[in-house]
């Protein structure tokens, strides 16, 4: 890829990124999360026991940094911390109903802009992004 294709695709990707987060949410990112705070609720509902390095890895911060955002989660309701049942040394987070209703509730609202903008596009482009996307997250994988 050229230099010019590389910044065109990065200005596509940054508006994606602005749309769906803050801006693109009533100037909220999820409720009265940040996009961190956010985030990291999203990935301890996807496991049942989702450690503080899980979650610092998922980031990219550290333990300390992690350890800051479940703080603020617990405070606010959204997740409880627990000992793993495997290693009492590890500290697990586990989201709250509460948790999870604003998980539920953010992820429906975004699914149906997609929903609304893909009906916009004709139905054999939409595969090809889907197809594109995922291929792009994959090399993204492999890079990071």
């Amino acid at each position: 890829m050229d230099t010019n294709s590389a910044k065109a695709l990065s200005a596509l990707i940054r508006e994606i990124t602005w749309s769906f987060g803050a801006r693109g949410l009533k100037g909220e990112c999820c409720g009265d999360l940040s996009q961190p705070e956010f985030r990291a609720l999203c990935l301890a509902s996807e496991r049942q026991q989702c450690s503080m390095q899980e979650i610092a890895k998922d980031l990219g911060f550290t333990k300390g940094g992690a350890t800051r955002v479940v703080n603020r989660l617990e405070k606010k309701g959204y997740i409880e911390r627990q000992r793993s049942p495997e290693d009492g040394r590890v500290c697990c987070v586990q989201v709250t109903s509460f948790g999870s209703m604003l998980v539920k509730s953010v992820n429906r609202e975004k699914e149906g802009r997609i929903v609304n903008i893909m009906s916009r596009v004709d139905p054999g482009m939409q595969e090809v992004i889907k197809t594109a996307l995922r291929s792009f997250v994959q090399a993204m994988r492999v890079e990071e």
